[in-house]
């Protein structure tokens, strides 16, 4: 249900996607479209179950590895693991996925779209191989995501990539960045995105954010995802550094002061 009301506009993507990773006990999430031409990726949501001071950098899809020869023609609703591809291949991982992949115990492919010249799909990631009773759950969801994204509202994902270019940091006059908390909010904050990424601002962590706030981890947390997509930061990290930076007026400010008491 909350899927479905995700992909009409009427709940948040990140938060469906969250569930699911509850459900199913997974420890990340993303849902992504990759051009079957160029091979570009354009990421709808991506989701980490893991919580801390310090965020993990987000997922990137191995849809392409997973689906093999079949990555174009691969049915919507059907399930496809990393396990089962590298058995099939025979082959060792590739040198350049090493890094990725040496903290995951599994990687399941639903491919939600490959009519077009895109494929859509839903991509869950495990430290450890799941349960089977994880792999039941999903397979009987697996015909109800797709049929839900097949269902969706027209051009809600098309709305949802040009929603985040939109909302990158823009550029001001002279090529000098406004601060992501200055009055101009370059990046197009909600108020409560704003009051979370202050309180980060000042060493909050995600639990202190949620006790200031009232609210679950959770909800910072999905908060925090938007965030990262406006900003186009990938960690808490990277939105540190530009939670704090300061734009050339200001540093050019401070220099003449400077100088002035000098």
């Amino acid at each position: 249900m909350e899927w479905t009301h995700a992909l009409a506009g009427n709940n948040s993507i990140p938060q469906a996607l969250r569930k699911l990773i509850e459900l199913v006990n997974a420890d990340a999430a993303l849902i992504a479209r990759t051009f079957k031409l160029d091979r570009k990726v354009k990421y709808v949501a991506r989701c980490c179950k893991e919580e801390g001071k310090v965020w993990p950098s987000q997922s990137q899809t191995q849809a392409e590895l997973v689906l093999g020869d079949n990555f174009a023609t691969a049915k919507a609703g059907s399930i496809w693991t990393l396990s089962d591809a590298l058995i099939a291949d025979k082959a060792a991982i590739p040198r350049h996925l090493e890094g990725d992949l040496k903290d995951l115990g599994e990687v399941i492919i639903v491919p939600l779209d490959t009519s077009g010249g895109h494929v859509d799909h839903i991509e869950l990631h495990f430290r450890h191989k799941p349960a089977q009773f994880d792999l039941d759950l999903l397979a009987i969801m697996a015909s109800t995501l797709a049929s839900g994204w097949s269902n969706r509202t027209p051009g809600s994902a098309s709305a949802i990539f040009e929603k985040g270019r939109n909302h990158h940091l823009k550029e001001v006059s002279g090529n000098k960045r406004v601060p992501i908390l200055g009055p101009q909010n370059p990046a197009g904050l909600s108020r409560c995105e704003f009051r979370v990424c202050a309180m980060l601002k000042e060493g909050f962590t995600v639990k202190k954010v949620s006790e200031a706030l009232t609210v679950c981890p959770t909800t910072v947390r999905s908060h925090l995802s938007s965030v990262f997509s406006k900003t186009g930061a990938s960690n808490q990290v990277e939105l540190l550094h530009l939670l704090n930076r300061r734009n050339d007026a200001d540093r050019g400010s401070n220099n003449a002061e400077t100088a002035r008491i000098g």
